[in-house]
């Protein structure tokens, strides 16, 4: 740390003041300060009405948050139970056919096609996040 009575750091002092000009303030700036003290000097009335409204308004907003939530919750569920219904209504109608080409083969080859589509709906996921992918999609 350099002193403050040291010659160095008044000549650095002096160098900077004569290579660094301050900024000229604008035409409006001693009244925008004043009405900033004004501002600041409200009674303390408007300042909880201010902040009553604040937490009204973040009342609000975390409202409607956790309603789109449970919306997205629901319809999450009834995907999964129509995904689940139309699965079995599909094995239902594919399997006798499925065996009778197969044979006892059918069961593994139906766990083994059911597991794909698991995979290829989960990777379908996972690669839309990718950065390429989201760069392509904008094009």
């Amino acid at each position: 740390m350099i002193p403050a009575d040291d010659p160095l750091q008044a000549a650095l002092d002096a160098a900077l003041a004569r290579a660094l000009r301050p900024p000229a303030l604008p035409m409006d700036f001693s009244a925008r300060v004043r009405a900033a003290l004004a501002r600041m000097q409200t009674t303390g009335d408007s300042r909880m009405a201010h902040r009553a409204q604040a937490e009204r308004e973040q009342r609000e907003r975390m409202a409607a948050l956790d309603a789109d939530y449970l919306r997205l919750r629901r319809r999450t569920l009834g995907t999964l139970i129509g995904g689940a219904f139309a699965a079995g209504a599909a094995v239902a109608v594919a399997f006798p056919w499925l065996q009778a080409h197969f044979g006892a083969l059918a069961i593994y080859l139906l766990a083994g096609v059911g597991a794909l589509v698991g995979i290829g709906i989960g990777s379908a996921s996972w690669i839309g996040r990718l950065p390429l992918v989201s760069r392509l999609a904008r094009l």
